[in-house]
């Protein structure tokens, strides 16, 4: 499959809309039932997403209920959007090419805030961290062929990012995969200072956020240096992550046992 991945409000909508456009087949729904005119008016194109949002393993593929199975051979040209999480729980028979943009923290943070989708029991700054290090991680150890690149730049240059990357995939309409970009949708007026956004992240963990940003946008190779800080980074920022996970665990235990 063709998997365009990223967080959420990290450009995969618009991804799958470029595709689409392309001519290429797709797995999921322009708008899922029962979604909110809020969610919507963030992406009026569609967000073109399904039960494979959390990865095509064997939890996904057969389908649990109507045992539909996707073959690997037969989806080679298909698109689908599977958030990073997903991504790196994916059977790698299904990794034909990927598609990964990666938007700057603070953009990221004020978006899911104002959307009231900061769902994932981290602040939005250490979630954005604990994905893209793991999209990163991830691309090392299982080498799938993949695509990084920012969400700026896609924005800066819409008509040759598009053309790059169809031509990339070997298959598309890179022209009218270019002529659905529309840049002036996607800007996310940040409003906040970075204080109010890092989420109690050390300030020098948030220059190494910047760095990282820095490096895809300008589609600059990690040095061997640079993934060495990296993985400091999320040595130093781990325990922060457990901790909030083992909070809410013992919340969700502690509401089972009260009902009880």
């Amino acid at each position: 499959m063709i998997v365009v991945t990223g967080t959420k409000r990290s450009g995969t909508s618009m991804w799958m809309h470029v595709l689409v456009a392309a001519g290429l087949p797709y797995i999921g729904e322009r708008f899922p039932g029962g979604w909110g005119e809020l969610i919507r008016d963030a992406n009026p194109d569609g967000f073109f997403e399904s039960e494979l949002m959390g990865g095509i393993n064997y939890r996904t593929n057969p389908h649990p209920l109507t045992g539909a199975y996707l073959a690997p051979a037969v989806t080679r040209d298909h698109a689908v959007k599977i958030f990073i999480p997903g991504l790196v729980r994916s059977d790698v028979a299904f990794l034909d090419r990927c598609i990964a943009t990666v938007r700057d923290w603070r953009e990221y943070v004020a978006s899911v805030r104002r959307l009231g989708i900061d769902d994932t029991n981290l602040p939005p700054a250490l979630d954005w961290w604990c994905s893209n290090f793991a999209l990163i991680r991830d691309l090392a150890i299982r080498g799938y062929p993949a695509h990084v690149l920012s969400y700026d730049s896609f924005l800066r240059d819409p008509e040759k990012v598009a053309a790059e990357v169809v031509a990339w995939i070997g298959r598309g309409d890179p022209a009218a995969a270019a002529r659905v970009v529309r840049p002036e949708r996607k800007r996310e007026p940040v409003g906040a200072a970075d204080s109010a956004l890092a989420d109690s992240v050390d300030s020098a963990h948030l220059e190494v956020f910047d760095e990282l940003y820095a490096c895809i946008d300008a589609g600059r190779p990690l040095s061997a240096s640079f993934i060495d800080r990296l993985n400091a980074v999320d040595r130093a920022l781990r325990p922060m992550v457990l901790e909030r996970q083992a909070g809410v665990e013992a919340k969700v235990v502690a509401d089972i046992f009260g009902r009880r």
